[in-house]
């Protein structure tokens, strides 16, 4: 699979609209990343779940830019990789963001799981029924509850 996208002189992906551009050969990639879009972190999540098939190299060709070089490994099936890699992009940076939107919760669940099994020294605050705190102590729902 021969795909490129055409890059600026920066190193920059040339079309404003795509968060990432790539340059490809038949054995190897440069994808170019765009930072506003995807962090840091979810573009290393995503290049380590491809380590299995691609030997990757991550590095900032300028602020804001992540270039990230995949090269197939001998028996990788290379026409699917590189538009699995940038489909990881995504899958990475939407998890770190639901991650982070539902952390509280996945607070709340733990917490409440060790407190029933005993296994804290002081139980979390709130009451069992209610581990959100979306009722008062008498059982009625607060204002601005959902």
């Amino acid at each position: 699979m021969n795909r490129t996208t055409p890059t600026t002189q920066a190193g920059t992906p040339a079309d404003p609209q795509r968060a990432a551009s790539v340059a490809s050969s038949s054995s190897s990639a440069t994808i170019l990343v765009d930072e506003t879009i995807y962090s840091r972190e979810a573009v290393l999540r995503a290049c380590y779940w491809f380590t299995d098939r691609c030997h990757v190299f991550v590095s900032r060709t300028q602020p804001g830019v992540l270039s990230v070089r995949i090269t197939a490994k001998p028996g990788a099936n290379w026409d699917s990789v590189v538009g699995d890699f940038e489909n990881a992009f995504l899958d990475a940076q939407l998890r770190q963001e639901i991650g982070q939107e539902t952390a509280r919760i996945h607070e709340l669940i733990v917490a409440k799981a060790f407190a029933e099994g005993d296994l804290l020294d002081d139980a979390p605050a709130g009451e069992w029924r209610d581990p959100v705190g979306l009722q008062d102590t008498d059982g009625n729902e607060k204002d601005g509850a959902v």
